[in-house]
């Protein structure tokens, strides 16, 4: 399920909201199988919801945990470690609509390149930030500490939807469409278009099923990116179900994307085949 601001999974009235942080950095540090709890939700009437802490408003202190307590690898009954899968393209794929695309092509490894484009808010502007390899390094270094941002002027619409509960300026950069940036300074001059591709990872990371790598090996492209077309992206390739580490099942909302384009032969299996992680 996509809000209009995070992504939030939901099942049996209940909702985790703002979990692409979290999902990106286990999948970019390469954790693939884990238990997820989270205490103390909320009841509001007969519906559950419950937000992933949100920091910084970046990936940074899941990253730190993880590095903190370190990966044991996955091993069969005669102690031999599972060989880990991703899918991988074999032919190019597009989906658009209007301005905005999502586009991934052959590669032989994880690239993934990102456009946005706020003319609403001069201080951000168009950026890019082009091929940008997966590895956890990289990550860990040049993405993970990129920070949510948002538009002063649309703040108060993301309150009324009872997201950022617990937000401030400590959560996030705002930046307001006359003043620009109102709590500098920024981590990188192109914060915002590496935190688009922070929350791209974690979104990506909902193609993974039964251990396997989420983000499948393509140069993936994409401009003016939102959670939208990934959860176009999983329909089309695994239909309305999907299991989170195994525990609980998770079933995304099926609302019709009026208006897009997608290229011929992608809804015969996204032109995807599994392939060994090296």
């Amino acid at each position: 399920m996509e809000s209009p601001l995070c992504t939030t999974l939901c099942k049996d009235g209940y909702r985790i909201s703002t979990i692409e942080h979290l999902l990106s950095a286990l999948e970019a540090m390469g954790v693939d199988n884990c238990r997820i709890e989270i205490a103390n939700s909320e009841p509001v009437g007969d519906d559950h919801h419950v937000e992933v802490p949100i920091f910084d408003g970046s990936a940074s202190e899941w990253v730190e945990a993880i590095e903190e307590v370190g990966l044991k690898m996955a091993t069969d009954e005669c102690g031999n470690s599972y060989e880990k899968m991703a899918a991988q393209v074999n032919k190019p794929i597009r989906i658009r609509k209007k301005g905005s695309f999502v586009a991934a092509f052959p590669s032989p490894k994880v690239s993934i390149t990102c456009g946005i484009d706020f003319p609403q808010a001069p201080a951000i502007g168009s950026q890019c930030l082009s091929s940008v390899p997966f590895d956890n390094s990289y990550y860990s270094n040049q993405i993970a500490s990129s920070r949510t941002f948002c538009i002063y002027e649309e703040v108060e619409k993301m309150y009324e939807l009872g997201l950022i509960k617990g937000g401030g300026l400590e959560n996030a950069i705002v930046c307001s469409s006359s003043k620009g940036w109102l709590n500098p300074p920024l981590r990188f001059h192109d914060e915002p278009c590496r935190h688009k591709v922070l929350d791209l990872i974690g979104d990506l990371s909902l193609l993974a099923r039964f251990g396997n790598q989420g983000i499948p090996v393509a140069h993936i492209v994409v401009c003016k990116y939102i959670a939208t077309w990934t959860l176009f992206f999983l329909r089309l390739a695994f239909g309305s179900e999907f299991h989170l580490t195994g525990y609980i099942k998770w079933y995304l909302s099926h609302a019709p994307l009026s208006g897009t384009e997608v290229a011929e032969g992608v809804t015969c299996g996204l032109g995807l085949e599994l392939a060994n992680v090296e």
